[in-house]
């Protein structure tokens, strides 16, 4: 029998007031309960109760080792409920990294909703544009754009936070003077605003009937960065390909207009990467769930 154990089942018959009284509280047997008090007796050496027919009582030595005792118990009793909470409650500092320009432009408000919702939870958010393996860099989780599937690992796991779709858009005033495409061939003469985050910024990818079609582009700019994007497009720099929310407000506002919108782009998964557990921890849990709800459609 462990020592925790004897000082378990001593503090159990002092505050009960005896042996037969602690029985039920400490769920053994009158025998049991002695046996255990008595081999606790013998390795400390010291008589720590008194033990008459009617009551038991603690010897000087027994009131100090109860004192010291009681906290001791107090103290695993606190680790044990702690170590329950954080099993199951969101709680303490989740680790983050994320593309620059997704961070910059969508984690914001999504992160303040979070921590609204999650009081006893902090962010420590990194933005890196390399694909840093989580446990590498020491995080909790890294959010990445992928364009195809996810590479295969044994000691990653991934949740799908949202789907991104894509769009090509231009002002009318560059339309009117350009053109408008009818066919993807027609983007080869025209000026293209690329986005870095494709498999091949320089040849644009469209679907139509189950057909797809490669076209090679030029144009001056190539870049992640939505805002750079959206300014180009909307002052007639070009036709802008990215991310359909990139574009809303000028959509919206009429300073850019689709360009080949029977036409599909390649789409992208957003995925929070996390090391492989049997039980994900809670934060990392409440973290995606949220995300899935917060971003639900904002990409369509």
């Amino acid at each position: 029998m462990d020592r925790f154990e004897q000082m378990r089942v001593f503090a159990c018959v002092v505050e009960a007031g005896g042996f037969t009284r602690a029985t039920q509280r400490a769920g053994m047997s009158r025998a049991a309960l002695s046996k255990l008090v008595l081999q606790l007796e013998e390795r400390l050496d010291a008589r720590l109760l008194n033990r008459t027919t009617r009551q038991v009582g603690m010897t000087e030595a027994g009131r100090l080792f109860y004192e010291q005792c009681r906290r001791i118990l107090d103290d695993v009793s606190t680790a044990e409920q702690s170590a329950a909470r954080a099993g199951t409650e969101p709680q303490g500092e989740l680790r983050v990294v994320a593309p620059t320009n997704f961070g910059l432009a969508h984690l914001g408000a999504a992160i303040t909703e979070f921590l609204i919702a999650h009081r006893e939870l902090k962010i420590d958010l990194s933005l890196n544009d390399r694909a840093i393996d989580p446990i590498d860099g020491g995080y909790d989780l890294a959010i990445r754009v992928i364009n195809s599937s996810l590479p295969d690992s044994a000691s990653l796991a991934a949740t799908k936070l949202t789907t991104s779709r894509r769009i090509l858009c231009a002002s009318p005033d560059y339309l009117a003077q350009r053109g408008i495409p009818g066919h993807p061939r027609d983007l080869s003469k025209h000026e293209c605003l690329s986005y870095s985050y494709v498999d091949d910024p320089r040849n644009w990818r469209l679907r139509a009937d189950g057909k797809e079609h490669v076209v090679g582009v030029t144009g001056r700019i190539v870049t992640s960065a939505g805002q750079v994007l959206r300014t180009a497009a909307a002052a007639g720099l070009g036709i802008a390909y990215g991310p359909t929310i990139f574009f809303r407000e000028e959509l919206a506002a009429g300073r850019v207009v689709p360009v080949l919108p029977d036409y599909e782009l390649p789409q992208a998964s957003i995925y929070a990467i996390y090391p492989v557990s049997r039980h994900p921890s809670p934060k990392v849990r409440a973290f995606n769930a949220f995300m899935q709800k917060f971003f639900a459609g904002k990409f369509a």
